[in-house]
């Protein structure tokens, strides 16, 4: 091998080694990393969490009322292990004081979120006539969940002055009515976050751009 070739060898071996051993880049940093900038951690959606407690209580309540009223007439085995009546609606009664209590902060927080979108994104389609459909569903979500508060919230205050709490053959049917009423407004509340991206950021677009 002649002496060019070997020096044009090692000079293109010196070039590979020191690309090889040149350092990475430094990795890029967020402009609000390693800043003072305060974060407002209430920019995020609060109502998605607020949500679940009325949901929650509301929703043990009227299984307590149910089982309450189906209780004389279950096997005796399971009658036998079944907390006594008076438990039952008593214990119905305070989890729904507890769910009336939780939703105030669950309906005020969605209403403001739910404005911040319509804000953010319009109301209406691009002809100004239509709403858009992940706006229907909000205005759906809140009346249901508005009929329950408002027909539980009477509920409440027909039982709190009897001394067992006991539900009316009426009241409690109502109270099972707005059990399943519940269920079907969390289920349009599901649709918005995982068809919309609601409650993942507020105004967010989503999966679908409406």
């Amino acid at each position: 091998m002649s002496e060019g070739v070997r020096a044009r060898s090692r000079s293109l071996l010196s070039d590979d080694l020191k690309a090889a051993l040149k350092p990475a880049p430094p990795p890029s940093i967020p402009a609000n990393m390693n800043t003072t900038e305060p974060k407002n951690p209430l920019k995020k959606p609060i109502h998605p969490a607020a949500i679940h407690f009325p949901i929650a209580f509301i929703g043990l309540a009227v299984g307590l009322d149910i089982l309450h009223a189906i209780s004389g007439n279950l096997p005796a085995a399971i009658a036998n292990n079944v907390p006594v009546a008076t438990d039952l609606t008593r214990a119905s009664y305070f989890l729904l004081s507890l769910g009336l209590l939780t939703s105030i902060p669950a309906v005020i927080t969605g209403v403001g979120e739910a404005k911040k979108a319509i804000d953010k994104q319009g109301l209406y389609e691009k002809d100004g006539k239509t709403i858009k459909q992940k706006f229907k569903g909000v205005i759906a979500h809140a009346i249901v969940n508005d009929i329950v508060i408002l027909v539980m919230a009477y509920v409440w205050y027909a039982r709190r002055s009897a001394a067992t709490k006991t539900l009316a053959g009426k009241m409690g049917l109502g109270s099972a009515l707005m059990g399943g009423l519940q269920l079907f407004g969390a289920n349009i509340g599901g649709s918005l976050t995982y068809n919309y991206g609601f409650g993942m950021a507020i105004g967010s677009g989503g999966k679908k751009a409406q």
